[in-house]
């Protein structure tokens, strides 16, 4: 990232992001998912309209902002509608050991991974958000690709990662209290 694209970004954040806050508040989106979404609204803004930036004035600034914002709103809670519809337990525990030595998991065989770790795996994903949940059900349960999760959940490939990280690191502070 360039510098100037970064101040630019930095500039954007300080100015703009207790607004973006405040509203996806208002629009009933969960505490827990807030920074993902104002993050996804910086990003995609960024992305597509940095060039205009310097000669928007204020108020299209924060008008094209709060469309970005209402959105990644909608999409958000899209996506909860459509994760009812995915169901894990048609998965019947898909989660093998090669998908978790894949994932990362070290020393683990599929002689050794008995149903009841596999069991609180799922409790744990279930209880996830629904963001990061979405994600683990599509990547590390279904194994698609991460480039084809950020198609269908309509995310970028930063937020994407992010996401697949927090997944990892629940699942291993999990396994970790286990042994």
């Amino acid at each position: 990232m360039h510098q100037e694209h970064k101040e630019l970004l930095q500039e954007l954040y300080e100015t703009y992001q207790k607004a973006l806050r405040l509203a996806a508040l208002s629009k009933k989106v969960p505490e827990c998912e807030v920074n993902d979404i104002v993050q996804d609204t910086f990003m995609a803004f960024m992305d597509k309209y940095e060039a205009k930036f310097p000669v928007w004035n204020i108020a299209q600034q924060k008008a094209m902002l709060m469309r970005i914002l209402e959105n990644r709103c909608n999409d958000y809670f899209r996506s909860l509608k459509r994760h009812e519809e995915i169901s894990i337990e048609a998965n019947e525990l898909a989660l093998t050991a090669e998908l978790l030595q894949s994932q990362g998991f070290k020393d683990v065989s599929s002689d050794l991974i008995e149903r009841e770790k596999l069991e609180q795996i799922r409790k744990a994903i279930l209880n996830m958000s629904p963001a990061l949940k979405e994600v683990a059900i599509l990547h590390m349960v279904e194994g698609r690709p991460r480039d084809e999760v950020c198609k269908i959940l309509g995310i970028n490939d930063s937020t994407c990662r992010m996401r697949i990280s927090r997944i990892r690191r629940q699942i291993a502070k999990l396994l970790k209290e286990r042994d």
